[in-house]
């Protein structure tokens, strides 16, 4: 197959592949939506379980929006940033203390073992979030393109790659 031949396949494996994107990004949207609506509808109360469950809803739509804005970040840039990815491993960290949290509230009569289990299950999710708050430190911090600071173009992979490469050879 010729160099020609590939850069047109590539090229319109590269459009499928947007078009495959934004149907994810729509289907993202759609379902935040559905499920922001679905939470306010459910809030039948103000007592503890229904603003539990209105919580755990709203921030499950967050880490979905969160998925979404860096789908729109690939389709717009071509990039692929990694603090979305920790900013959803926060929530989701939370959010599953703020689970274990409401079931040990609403409980009667918690067991030894479910109650050992449960603070086994506080202890690491709030080690995940303390590592991944870190790292979400060092990424912003870490030199990166000036334009996005913690985003890795993969043109930049390949330039930053293609020079450390020629530095070796010319230092062999």
């Amino acid at each position: 197959m010729n160099n020609g031949r590939i850069v047109q396949i590539t090229g319109w494996l590269r459009i499928l592949s947007d078009v495959v994107h934004i149907l994810i990004a729509l289907s993202l949207l759609f379902a935040a939506a559905f499920l922001m609506i679905s939470a306010f509808i459910n809030l039948k109360s103000m007592g503890r379980d229904s603003i539990f469950h209105f919580i755990n809803e709203i921030l499950f739509v967050l880490i979905i929006m969160e998925i979404f804005v860096t789908v729109i970040t690939y389709l717009r840039e071509h990039r692929v940033t990694f603090q979305p990815f920790l900013i959803v491993g926060i929530i989701a960290s939370i959010r599953k203390i703020l689970t274990i949290e409401a079931h040990l509230a609403i409980e009667e009569g918690i067991g030894r073992e479910v109650f050992s289990r449960s603070m086994i299950e506080l202890g690491v999710n709030t080690l995940i979030v303390f590592i991944l708050v870190i790292s979400f430190y060092l990424l912003a911090k870490a030199p990166g393109p000036s334009d996005c600071p913690g985003c890795l173009g993969i043109e930049d992979i390949t330039k930053k790659l293609e020079a450390l490469i020629s530095e070796r050879k010319g230092g062999s």
